[in-house]
């Protein structure tokens, strides 16, 4: 091969890793746009719903663990996008905002699973021998216990708006604690010395 050409190949080559890597790399960016969109259901927030408001006990006891997950942390993407999506595709609601912008949140919640989803399979191809860690399994059925609470909020409240207004603020706060963690995760791999503990 000439060197002209192995020069075209590796210039492919650089290029290959990023387009692998951009079901992730969209992942952070729509879970961002996620965030922003249920935040546009926090204006006027009727002082009648205060009531309701309830302690979902977020487990921060996982965050730990996720800090620590690098090869697991977009499975756990994936299970807190499709449960904030099961939570949203729940019948016999009344949404706290006008329908197109359920759909807009709705859509939003569906991209951000697809991109997880995605991105989880990426990573389970690299990783199909390797067993999830009891840490992962941990915060598996935390989430699943968590985001039960929430529904059951929802169906004892019977599917109120000031139910939907306190569900949506609760699950952008989800949004933002795991969109932290996926940064400070990032830049704890980033880091020479995490990358030396790797070797």
């Amino acid at each position: 091969m000439t060197p002209k050409y192995l020069w075209l190949v590796a210039l492919v080559a650089l290029y290959i890793p990023p387009i692998q890597s951009l079901n992730c790399v969209y992942l952070d960016d729509s879970i961002l746009e996620n965030v922003k969109l249920l935040g546009s259901t926090m204006t006027g927030f009727p002082l009648r719903c205060l009531k309701d408001i309830t302690d979902f006990k977020f487990p921060k006891e996982i965050l730990p663990y996720i800090q620590h997950m690098k090869k697991e942390i977009n499975a756990v993407s994936y299970r807190i996008s499709s449960l904030a999506l099961t939570i949203f595709n729940l019948k016999g609601s009344i949404p706290p905002v006008t329908e197109e912008h359920w759909e807009r949140i709705r859509s939003g919640l569906f991209k951000q699973v697809r991109q997880a989803q995605e991105c989880f399979m990426d990573e389970e191809k690299e990783n199909r021998e390797h067993p999830h860690s009891e840490d992962f399994l941990t915060v598996y059925l935390e989430l699943g216990k968590y985001f039960f609470r929430i529904k059951k909020f929802l169906i004892n409240k019977k599917y109120s708006f000031c139910a939907w207004k306190i569900v949506t603020v609760e699950i952008r706060r989800c949004f933002i604690i795991f969109s932290k963690s996926r940064k400070l995760l990032k830049m704890i791999s980033e880091s020479p010395t995490f990358k030396q503990e790797l070797k």
